[in-house]
């Protein structure tokens, strides 16, 4: 239908106190809101990993955006934050297939989404609490820079344990990387042959296409 509205995806990652206002620009361009959780990120400092401060406090901001905002949103965010500039941010689309919610409900989208080719992937991977860096050191093995951890809770059946009635859940890690698409296949490869999802309770992981992508920096 020539008529179709398609959404994205909007995935904004920036140091901490810096989402809301990222949102705030956002709604001038039309997107309605979103979703801000913490996290933490990685830098490629050996230097800095030795010294204990390889890590920094990051704010992870999604946003469900009407495709024909997409660009026009990443590039005011990016011209307004100044993405262009190394540590300042990442910022990136991904094409949805199902909305709910939005005024509307949308569904198969994919089947008739003209989205153009993907320049990168996002890998995202939930393991154990505390295995999250190595899931960064694997993705740097594998060809890929740092990556982004977000804190979180799973619930699986065989595992959830009851205490005066109170359910408690395992701690997990979200690592969310955003890769090369030529690399992307040389990552999942290490990460399926370095983390061990086939055990109980190991993890998964799984990637998805990325576009527009502004603030990633190869040395």
């Amino acid at each position: 239908m020539t008529n179709q509205t398609y959404y994205d995806l909007i995935v904004v990652i920036v140091n901490l106190g810096k989402a809301s206002r990222v949102l705030a620009e956002a709604k001038k361009i039309g997107i309605t809101g979103g979703t801000i959780s913490l996290a933490h990120g990685t830098v490629n400092s050996s230097l800095l990993r030795k010294l204990g401060l390889s890590e920094i406090r990051k704010e992870v901001l999604l946003m469900v955006s009407q495709r024909k905002h997409t660009v026009l949103t990443i590039n005011h965010i990016t011209d307004t934050f100044h993405l262009e500039e190394p540590n300042r941010g990442i910022i990136f689309s991904t094409p949805l297939s199902t909305v709910v919610g939005t005024h509307n409900q949308l569904s198969d989208l994919h089947d008739t989404d003209p989205v153009s080719d993907p320049t990168h992937e996002m890998f995202v991977t939930i393991v154990p609490e505390g295995d999250g860096d190595t899931v960064v050191e694997v993705v740097r093995q594998g060809g890929g820079a740092g990556g982004t951890i977000i804190p979180a809770y799973g619930a699986f059946a065989e595992t959830v344990t009851r205490v005066f009635g109170i359910e408690i859940n395992s701690e997990k890690d979200i690592v969310i990387n955003l890769v090369d698409k030529q690399a992307a296949n040389q990552i999942e490869e290490e990460l399926t042959r370095n983390i061990q999802f086939q055990d109980s309770d190991s993890g998964i992981m799984f990637s998805v296409d990325a576009q527009n992508v502004r603030g990633i920096y190869i040395k």
